[in-house]
């Protein structure tokens, strides 16, 4: 069987998207045991993140060169990204348990969801663009159609703040409160039904 990543992200994200998918494949791959040779190309690709984050932040001022710029960080960085895919497609070897601890999400080799599914595990957080952002992800669960989030304040769990729907294993919430410790947790839903709640992970917004 074969299994790769899911790459069509890179041109239907919008900017503020890839940031945080590219991100998410960044921190999931950083020390990962399963892909030794990705460890220069990585070093690439948080170089050129970077670079598209400053170009995009000076892109929000407006001007035609400013853009243009931005437009060409984003090409140059999604031109690493598909690089490293195809690294990962290799290194992974048809292991479709290794293909999902690097944090691409997968072309799936069947198009129908599965069983009973387990609950993702603890969601990795952390603080998004602006001020008030907490991003979400979770290690994609084989099988899941969907994945649903809870958002609470850490000091009152049982009081649910936000909630949200999403076909990928990641979310974002804004509008909270700097200095304030939230908690996110998940599930996901396949063809059996809803798997049980993850556990939930905390982080202090700024």
């Amino acid at each position: 069987m074969i299994v790769k990543p899911y790459i069509s992200f890179l041109l239907s994200d919008s900017d503020a998207q890839l940031v945080k998918d590219i991100n998410r494949i960044y921190t999931s791959m950083t020390g990962n045991a399963a892909y030794p040779k990705a460890v220069a190309l990585l070093l690439l690709v948080k170089s050129a993140l970077d670079e598209f984050v400053a170009a995009l932040s000076l892109a929000g001022g407006g001007g035609v060169a400013l853009t243009a710029d931005k437009n060409d960080k984003r090409d140059a960085l999604c031109t690493l990204v598909r690089t490293l895919a195809g690294d990962v497609t290799d290194e992974c070897a048809g292991d479709l348990t290794v293909l999902l601890t690097s944090g691409f999400p997968i072309q799936k080799p069947q198009h129908f969801p599965i069983g009973d599914l387990p609950a993702p595990g603890a969601p990795t957080l952390s603080l998004g663009v602006h001020s008030g952002d907490l991003d979400a992800a979770v290690t994609p669960v084989y099988g899941a159609v969907t994945y649903n989030w809870q958002l609470a304040l850490a000091s009152n769990p049982s009081a649910i703040l936000q909630t949200d729907e999403t076909t990928a294993a990641s979310t974002g919430f804004s509008g909270l409160t700097p200095g304030q410790i939230y908690i996110v947790t998940a599930n996901v839903v396949g063809s059996a039904g809803t798997s049980d709640w993850s556990s939930p992970a905390p982080k202090m917004v700024v």
